[in-house]
């Protein structure tokens, strides 16, 4: 068994995929493996791929998707042959220091971590961050896991153990371009025992122009949208640790699905401002387009969002009261009220 599986999704990635690749075939720490999928790309991704194997070929697996699946198909395609002890991501734009892996596998063995995070660069905005912060650190409890819900963050930062994504076996949702792995991520802050980390800029995020995580085309992120909140639900709703974190992972729920329906809205939001006043007239102002996708996401919710807007803490703390009268009317317009 290889120590660490990196896994790297690659699409048109002609102007990034060589520095990325030059990162971790030169990582300090033996016995690793590095996955790239070519998730069938349009450029000369394949070709790069298979002159970076050619000179690295105790390191490097190529493979080649026939057919576009995304960025979470083309991790897909890398758990299925990855044999690490511990399985790492980056992404095609992105670079990693030399040492990252080595320091985030001997924290993990230090610790006999189910997950190791490191802090990362934006080069967009020139900042330094890390996604676990101190209190969240160390065997997780109910509240370490409500703040590392609350904060997010990223596989990618991540190394973690292979078998919380193969006992039971879990995949990322296939064609979609973007919060691929958030519903993931969930997941393993639900189901990990602990997480630890390395206080070191390790990881390098370029957000390139182009990048999947700037479409904003409606279609895409609506699918992306449902995506995200249906595969939350169905990864964690029957884990013995959601239920202590029902209120929290629902206010994430809430805030996916706000973004959807004003998406939905975004046009009518434009033309009368955004008040409360006129909640009722972004409605009756949409499209049948955008009108069905609106329906969707509300027959969703209802399965998935159970405790009342007004009754969760963490909704009404974080979420405007604006937004929470958008849902509600929406709610009312799409949901089972509707039918009453």
């Amino acid at each position: 068994m290889k120590k660490v599986s990196i896994i790297v999704g690659a699409y048109n990635a002609h102007n990034t995929l060589a520095k990325c690749l030059t990162s971790l075939v030169h990582q300090t720490l033996d016995d690793i493996e590095i996955i790239v999928v070519n998730d069938a790309s349009r450029d000369d991704t394949w070709e790069i791929m298979q002159r970076c194997r050619e000179q690295f070929p105790d390191k490097v697996i190529i493979l080649n998707n026939e057919q576009n699946l995304g960025c979470g198909g083309a991790k897909n395609t890398g758990l299925e042959i990855a044999q690490g002890e511990y399985i790492g991501f980056c992404d095609s734009d992105d670079y990693c220091a030399s040492n990252m892996f080595e320091l985030l596998y001997q924290k993990a063995k230090e610790k006999d971590a189910d997950m190791v995070d490191c802090g990362f660069y934006v080069e967009a905005s020139d900042a330094t961050t890390i996604s676990t912060p101190n209190e969240a650190e160390g065997i997780l409890d109910d509240e370490k896991r409500r703040i590392l819900i609350l904060q997010g963050g990223y596989l990618w930062s991540k190394l973690i153990r292979r078998e919380l994504f193969f006992d039971p076996p879990i995949k990322m949702r296939n064609h979609v371009r973007i919060l691929s792995d958030n519903d993931v991520l969930k997941y393993l802050y639900l189901k990990a025992k602990d997480i630890w980390t390395v206080k070191e800029v390790l990881y390098y995020y370029s957000d390139a122009p182009g990048s999947d995580t700037k479409i904003i085309d409606q279609d895409k992120y609506f699918e992306s949208i449902y995506g995200v909140i249906e595969g939350t639900y169905r990864l964690c709703h029957d884990l013995p640790s959601y239920e202590a974190a029902k209120q929290t992972i629902e206010y994430a729920q809430a805030v996916w699905y706000s973004y959807g329906i004003n998406r939905c809205l975004y046009d009518q939001i434009l033309k009368l401002g955004a008040d409360e006043k006129h909640v009722s007239d972004y409605f009756d102002r949409i499209n049948d387009s955008e009108r069905q996708m609106i329906s969707e996401l509300a027959k969703l919710k209802e399965k998935v969002i159970k405790i009342p807007y007004r009754d969760n803490p963490e909704v009404t703390s974080r979420i405007s009261e604006l937004d929470i009268k958008i849902m509600e009317e929406c709610d009312r317009r799409f949901g089972q009220d509707e039918l009453r």
